[in-house]
């Protein structure tokens, strides 16, 4: 379950997430317009690498996860495309 995702970037996540904990933090940060990649490499990530309670198995979930959320925008997921627009807070071009 998630415990909190404030807006000053501070995320505090169940030691166990679900894929369905994961969705609703992933789900929240894309309404704020970030895009997968940003998600992945600035927000989530980064907090499960440095986590002294998650690691490779959410960090696999999310990896899930955000290629579902996507799966059917024009948003790049893993790879940042010349198109990227920080103003949009996402990447146009192709996966």
């Amino acid at each position: 379950m998630i415990d909190t995702l404030r807006s000053d970037s501070e995320i505090d996540i169940d030691p166990e997430p679900t894929k369905a904990d994961l969705r609703a933090v992933v789900d929240q940060l894309q309404s704020e317009g970030l895009c997968g990649r940003r998600i992945a490499e600035h927000r989530l990530g980064p907090y499960f690498i440095t986590s002294p309670v998650h690691g490779q198995r959410e960090i696999d979930l999310l990896d899930e996860v955000i290629e579902e959320v996507y799966a059917e925008t024009d948003l790049c997921v893993e790879t940042r495309q010349s198109e990227c627009s920080r103003l949009r807070g996402g990447c146009k071009g192709e996966q």
